[in-house]
């Protein structure tokens, strides 16, 4: 049975959701290649494989061979400006569906992995009464329906901040790797470690992207309402073209001081057990000092969490931040390294890293690097008159 599609336009995220009830076979020969892929989209949820989610399963497998009927499942397609044009004025069902099949569109699984896999081994899809709903959301890119799948998500138990950043993880990396292409990622599956500026490990690369969206060195945000602003953030960033390069762009800039940070080799830093900065390149290697500049910039282009900012002033802040970081990387590549060593004061930042130390040292670092790289920002041209850091590494 052909069945008339139910559409809304989503102003939001530029795609259209279209509501068809298929056959059921109809619906597992096009999402085949999909749930081969683990749904499509990258970060999605495998079948679940726990003792109590096959229990849970096991129980939606009975009831969908005594009739029962699911909530929606929802499908994502990716398709060109024309192809879009060319679905939207179809009315019915199966037309959709096998529009979409003939035109061997992109098909992601956005929202049903779950019940897709119930539904295969229910063993139903040879019935031929056996239907089911299918929402289909139509986009011109795989982004908005990452977008879509997070809100879609949102205020289930399974998909807290750290499941939002899985999905948001490989397309976020491929991103970071195609505009920094000088940067290293390490992926997780690698054994390899950190050996020289600029390399980092992808988690690193996620944690920093939370870091900035959040405005937050609390990257586990514990608390509540920082949680929410960060979910809208994220949501959001994923979606806007225009955001993502702004972290790319502040990303960059960590590369630079980085570089200049490596210079200072192990053997040129007196120290003993207790010391932290071994070498320069230590800085940037230890989670506080690069979520530490990271929200330092952030907050200098969008203000502190839940501060309301614009792009364009964001992107003029940036340009400002650009130059000072420019122009300090550029003094710092006229001095030989003995110099250098003197100007980045490692002795004053050891000693004031062997202070304090509490249950909590790791948030303590990150604040403290974070008002740190503030004060560089602030204070750049004094910083670099008077020849040392020692005045960010001992602000308050």
């Amino acid at each position: 049975m052909n069945r008339p599609l139910v559409s809304l336009q989503d102003r939001k995220s530029g795609c259209l959701s279209i509501m068809a009830t298929v056959p059921l076979q109809a619906y597992l020969d096009l999402v085949e290649s999909a749930y081969r892929d683990m749904g499509g989209i990258e970060g999605q949820r495998a079948p679940i494989r726990t003792k109590t989610g096959m229990k849970i399963r096991a129980r939606l497998v009975e009831d969908i061979r005594q009739g029962a009927v699911i909530p929606p499942i929802v499908i994502g397609v990716v398709c060109s400006h024309q192809e879009y044009t060319d679905l939207e004025t179809i009315t019915e069902s199966m037309d959709l569906v096998q529009a979409i099949q003939n035109q061997n569109l992109d098909v992601s699984i956005i929202d049903g992995m779950q019940r897709t896999t119930a539904l295969l081994e229910s063993g139903t899809a040879s019935n031929d009464d056996a239907e089911i709903r299918v929402e289909i959301w139509l986009s011109h890119k795989v982004e908005s329906l990452i977008y879509r799948m997070l809100v879609l998500n949102t205020g289930q138990v399974p998909w807290d901040l750290k499941r939002q950043l899985d999905t948001l993880y490989r397309p976020l990396l491929k991103k970071v790797e195609a505009a920094i292409p000088d940067a290293r990622i390490i992926a997780l599956e690698e054994t390899s470690r950190r050996s020289g500026a600029g390399d980092y490990k992808s988690t690193r690369i996620v944690e920093l992207f939370l870091a900035f969206t959040s405005r937050s060195i609390d990257v586990d945000i514990r608390d509540k309402v920082a949680e929410e602003f960060a979910r809208v953030d994220i949501t959001e960033a994923a979606a806007n073209d225009e955001y993502f390069p702004l972290f790319v762009n502040t990303l960059q800039l960590m590369v630079l001081l980085d570089r200049q940070f490596d210079r200072i080799g192990r053997s040129a830093i007196e120290r003993d057990e207790s010391t932290r900065i071994k070498s320069g390149r230590d800085i940037f290697t230890s989670s506080p000092a690069s979520v530490g500049f990271i929200v330092a910039v952030a907050e200098r282009l969008f203000g502190g969490p839940g501060f309301d900012y614009t792009l364009p002033e964001a992107q003029t802040e940036l340009e400002t931040v650009t130059r000072i970081v420019g122009e300090l990387v550029q003094h710092m590549d006229t001095l030989e390294v003995s110099q250098l060593l003197e100007f980045l004061d490692f002795e004053t930042l050891n000693r004031v890293l062997s202070t304090g130390k509490t249950s909590r040292i790791g948030e303590q670092e990150r604040a403290r690097y974070k008002r740190a790289f503030t004060t560089l920002f602030e204070n750049s041209d004094r910083i670099i008159a008077q020849g040392s850091m020692a005045p960010c590494w001992l602000s308050r």
